[in-house]
């Protein structure tokens, strides 16, 4: 008889050790933010970095959720034969691109509005500094594009509107991202943050700063469910980061997620990469890759998944939990 209870013991510790992931980067997020002032210091931005030059036509990467999926080239870990389904894909009023100049914007507005007459919300996702200058889209770049790590957001808008109406009659040097690179002087005569450039084309604008590189924190997550959660159906949103692939890509991801819950995980994740932005199931396993983006890679290939899981579960209930919340239990 205690035999057969050990046995039984042993078998119910087996099922309850294979029913539980062990997540490696559950807390990555928020331990990455936690740095002192002194360890700030390593990735202080050094240099205002030209970005955008004010010019028309589209910025980079510019792509709408309409779009043909396109041929991509081999990356680690992606199936080239599983063709992800469409289902509610083409229904989303939801484009994406590279950051832009004020010219850019206006370009983004009159694409959109082939499509759509209501109205438009630009989707910021950007933690480090930056603005237009001259109509000039430029940011603020140290080691990593991380200048912001730490900081809350507040704290980041607050100062970024400071530096950026600061600069207006004064030169300023853009450079190089390499220290010590060639310069170029500016005489700045208009300056704007982001959010007052889409005010003047009467646009929206919502502001989340999220970590170049990097999975998001969950303050972002959180707060962009909730944006999502209230926003007028009649809403299209344009979502950037820097470059329009990366950070931008995970948050076309979310909202899918959120707006299409019967498709598949897998299915969202292909499609997006499909149209252009960055593979999402990527581990960092390039022959090329930078040493520091690896764990990154890693990380987003662990972390998008649960939140997938995390909408799953707690859509039906009204998100009664935060996502920082509901991961604590994993």
């Amino acid at each position: 008889m205690k035999k057969r209870i050990a046995l039984i013991i042993c078998a119910l510790a087996l099922l309850v050790s294979c029913s539980h992931q062990h997540y490696t980067y559950l807390n990555a997020a928020e331990q990455r933010e936690n740095v002192t002032a002194a360890q700030r210091e390593e990735y202080a931005a050094f240099v205002w970095r030209v970005e955008r030059r004010n010019q028309e036509g589209l910025p980079d990467n510019f792509r709408t959720c309409r779009d043909e999926f396109k041929r991509r080239s081999a990356t680690p870990g992606y199936d080239p034969h599983f063709v992800p389904t469409r289902k509610g894909l083409d229904d989303l009023k939801l484009s994406a691109s590279s950051d832009f100049s004020a010219g850019e914007l206006d370009a983004v507005i009159a694409e959109i509005r082939k499509y759509h007459d209501g109205p438009i919300t630009v989707v910021d996702l950007r933690q480090e500094t930056h603005g237009l200058l001259n109509g000039i889209h430029v940011s603020r770049f140290g080691k990593q594009n991380w200048d912001n790590i730490g900081l809350r957001r507040e704290e980041i808008i607050a100062a970024e509107e400071e530096l950026i109406h600061g600069t207006v009659g004064t030169q300023v040097e853009l450079g190089s991202t390499r220290p010590g690179g060639h310069t170029n002087t500016l005489e700045v005569t208009s300056a704007q943050t982001e959010a007052e450039l889409c005010e003047s084309r009467g646009v929206g604008y919502f502001r989340l700063t999220v970590l170049d590189h990097c999975f998001s924190d969950p303050r972002s997550i959180d707060d962009f469910i909730a944006f999502v959660r209230t926003l007028p159906e009649d809403t299209w949103l344009h979502v950037h980061c820097q470059g329009g692939v990366g950070r931008t890509n995970m948050y076309l991801v979310f909202y899918d997620f959120l707006r299409n819950p019967d498709v598949p995980e897998k299915d969202v994740i292909y499609r997006h990469f499909n149209q252009g932005g960055n593979f999402m199931y990527y581990k960092g396993d390039k022959p090329n890759e930078e040493a520091y983006k690896v764990p990154l890679a890693q990380e987003k290939a662990e972390m998008i998944p649960l939140v997938y899981k995390y909408i799953q579960d707690q859509q039906p209930k009204g998100f009664k939990r935060s996502w920082a919340q509901w991961k604590a239990k994993k």
